[in-house]
């Protein structure tokens, strides 16, 4: 009963926040917004006092039920500070679209606005950190698909205006890289869109041992609903066509990115040790009996 009053209490007064909320705002665009008497700094001191009250209503409890019906009224404040187009709100919105405990709706949210006033090179720094992001649960494409569909393409305009470095792209294709090769994350939901990226951008990534092991993995995922049979269908070309390739003649990236995991049919570290020590003490031993004999053999024809 008490859960149902704190619900209750917080969704009206959410509501009354929204009605106070001046709807015009976003009619139009940076004009209209300032003719409203809100500036950036406004917005945000707005922004941040309301966020502050609701996590503390809402203390405890697990993000997906945090903010009550709050979304939409923080979403419009967003919307504002997008439409003021200012890049000091990039700091602001970096950290909401990071925001771990906020809905993945609102995070999106904050995350487009971010794309719309930063970089290319600002997209490709910020995009491998929000993928970090709710990799506990099985399907992240609620918040996360659209919003790495937009990053990848504003990042594929920046390359192919010439906006963004050989060392930025070099990096992110690294993480993008780990990011499938993760067994932590639940890859399937973001796998096909940064497989059609590397391809375009990673040398030897269409033929290469990491891309065959993020598709088996893919799979494997996959369970017996009628949905899943249609993903399967989908991708198991790739991977068949990647299968057909000799394994000699498949590229293992991580001559050029050392930092990525095992790839699954390697043998443990430990044990290849524990091979090449075996070996080692085998060749001496073999080579300490070899001299033992030829000494003996020395002391008979003495």
């Amino acid at each position: 009963m008490t859960l149902q009053i704190h619900r209750i209490r917080n969704f009206i007064r959410l509501l009354l926040l929204s009605l106070m909320f001046p709807w015009g705002g976003l009619c139009g665009g940076r004009e209209e917004v300032l003719a409203k008497g809100w500036t950036l700094d406004l917005l945000i001191e707005r922004y941040n006092q309301d966020e502050k009250a609701v996590l503390a209503l809402d203390q405890g409890r697990p993000p997906s039920e945090n903010w009550g019906g709050g979304v939409p009224y923080f979403g419009r404040l967003i919307g504002m500070v997008e439409k003021l187009g200012d890049r000091a709100a990039l700091p602001f919105l970096e950290e909401k679209s990071l925001m771990t405990n906020a809905p993945g709706p609102l995070r999106a949210c904050a995350a487009k606005a971010y794309a719309s006033l930063a970089t290319g090179e600002e997209c490709a720094a910020l995009l491998p950190e929000m993928l970090k992001i709710d990799n506990q649960t099985v399907w992240t494409a609620g918040w996360r698909s659209s919003v790495l569909f937009l990053y990848l393409n504003r990042i594929n305009d920046a390359i192919a205006k010439g906006e963004l470095s050989d060392e930025t792209l070099n990096l992110l294709v690294g993480k993008l890289l780990a990011h499938t090769q993760s067994l932590s994350v639940p890859r399937l939901a973001d796998g096909d869109m940064i497989d059609r990226f590397l391809i375009q951008h990673c040398a030897g990534y269409a033929t290469s041992q990491q891309r065959l092991a993020m598709w088996t993995e893919y799979l494997d995922e996959l369970g017996d609903e009628s949905w899943d049979e249609e993903l399967r269908e989908k991708f198991t070309p790739a991977k068949e066509s990647l299968e057909a390739i000799p394994p000699r003649k498949r590229t293992d990236l991580r001559k050029r990115f050392p930092d990525l995991p095992p790839l699954p049919d390697d043998a443990p570290a430990g044990g290849r040790m524990k091979i090449a020590i075996a070996v080692t003490m085998g060749f001496v031993a073999v080579v300490a009996a070899w001299l033992a004999l030829r000494r003996r053999k020395a002391r008979k024809a003495a």
